[in-house]
């Protein structure tokens, strides 16, 4: 699908090449001690490059980039626990002539296609989303590999807005009655298929008040859920008549503009709810949830952001896996997945034309075992006491001077510190890991043109040189 997309953004480039821009996309990261990639202190680069292309035409709007990137230093993918976005594909360079050599590449590859038709927006492509007003976000973040979506956003008035969408996810769950046709030359191991369907409401309630209502679900091995086609319908409801096989997810998010300085928010998530036992003692109600402040100008021209992120271990997971909120093995939501907590804050400030930098994480995770599983849509057996056994946590602070040298070629430097407990843990097997703290003190140097280093994102520079 994602080819055929580059294949017909590719044919409007000849068509209408008046319409169309290129910019160049190149980036290198050094790290002396290795940062949140993987537990040792030894250095690691990072590199990559691509393109990003946009077409415009009277309502059509078309968005692309892809690029290819390399690790020196590393052999495996890099630790799931840790904000930058999981990796869909990657391969090890030369394994078969040289199986020690410590180098992998992965590639990236994101199409948007909007048209625009007076006031809804149909939306078609590979890409992420983030949904609700917080750095992180509880729903849908930029935490999975992008992943192939169409939907739309309707802008019914000044103070509401509508938007759905419909989506196809990787389980990492090998398709067992197929796999047959995928071992001749070679095996490869088929996956079952899993899809996403959510919408979102956002009311402006004042000129200083914004509120967000989510419904999203998760179901798999069957073809296309026509039922969840019908965008303004309650997922809720359509599961309860498709039998009760799905996942379903509800969210309210708010953000309060107390003045130009300061804005408050705060999010509410809850899995698989029941009205009737809401209150009961065996609710089967799992939440998470969300607070935090963002404000500027304190200092000249600065801003900040405070937040508190907190996630039962029942949320994103189901009793049936196929159903369980993940993408890739990365989960849909909040960044750390189920069972996790973290306090953040970030503030920046323009000194000069330097950005200044400062980014703290305190995070922690506990397990995820079959037998918590199995307790928790167990009526009769107590529930689980949040951080039993075993537990991860990193302590992370970094920071950071950012310089525009020239038409967007940025030059990053500064420092790492980092506090990690129990390295190498595994939620889903704790017992059977070799843990290990950690702690490091690393340089950080990077070069990165229409890419941000920080956020592991490609972004379009006003300032870079494009082609037409």
């Amino acid at each position: 699908m994602i080819n055929l997309i580059i294949k017909i953004f590719f044919f409007l480039t000849f068509v209408f090449a008046n319409s169309i821009n290129i910019y160049p996309l190149i980036y290198g990261i050094y790290d002396s001690k290795g940062a949140t990639w993987n537990q040792s202190d030894d250095k690691i680069i990072l590199g990559g490059w691509g393109l990003i292309s946009t077409y415009e035409k009277n309502n059509l709007f078309i968005e692309l980039d892809f690029y290819n990137n390399r690790f020196f230093g590393m052999n495996n993918r890099p630790n799931f626990f840790s904000k930058e976005q999981g990796l869909s594909w990657w391969k090890a360079v030369d394994s078969e002539n040289n199986p020690n050599n410590q180098n992998f590449d992965f590639d990236v590859t994101n199409a948007k296609i909007i048209y625009r038709l007076n006031e809804i927006n149909f939306v078609f492509g590979k890409f992420n989303k983030h949904w609700g007003p917080g750095k992180s976000s509880l729903s849908i973040s930029n935490k999975s590999p992008s992943f192939i979506q169409f939907g739309f956003d309707w802008k019914l008035n000044e103070k509401i807005n509508f938007e759905y969408f419909h989506g196809s996810l990787n389980s990492l769950i090998t398709d067992s009655t197929n796999i047959e046709y995928y071992n001749q030359v070679g095996i490869k191991n088929p996956k079952l298929n899993r899809y996403i369907a959510a919408h979102r409401l956002d009311f402006k309630i004042l000129p200083n008040l914004n509120l967000g209502f989510t419904e999203m679900v998760v179901y798999g091995v069957r073809d296309l859920e026509l039922m969840y086609l019908l965008p303004v319908v309650p997922f809720w409801s359509i599961q309860h008549y498709l039998g009760d096989l799905d996942n379903i997810q509800m969210g309210i998010d708010l953000e309060f503009n107390f003045n130009d300085k300061l804005n408050l928010y705060g999010a509410f998530l809850i899995d698989e709810w029941s009205p009737a036992s809401t209150f009961n003692k065996d609710e089967r109600n799992w939440f998470a949830y969300q607070i935090g402040f963002k404000g500027n100008n304190i200092l000249f021209q600065d801003n900040y952001t405070l937040e508190y992120n907190w996630v039962d271990h029942r949320v994103y997971r189901h009793r049936f896996s196929i159903n369980d909120f993940y993408n890739h093995g990365y989960p849909l939501g909040f960044w750390a997945g189920p069972h996790s907590q973290e306090l953040y804050l970030n503030y920046n400030i323009n000194i000069k034309n330097y950005i200044l930098e400062i980014d703290f994480s305190n995070a922690k995770r506990g397990e995820l075992t079959s037998e918590m599983l199995i307790n928790q849509y167990d009526d009769r057996l107590e529930n689980y006491e949040r951080f039993s056994n075993e537990t991860e946590s990193i302590k992370q602070t970094q920071i950071i001077i950012h310089k525009n040298i020239y038409k967007g070629l940025v030059i990053n430097f500064g420092l790492n510190l980092i506090d990690w407990k129990n390295s190498n843990f595994d939620p889903y097997n704790p017992n059977a890991n070799n843990l290990t703290d950690t702690k490091k003190e690393s340089l950080i140097f990077g070069v990165s043109y229409n890419f941000n280093i920080k956020n592991q994102k490609s972004y379009i520079n006003k300032n870079s040189i494009r082609l037409y």
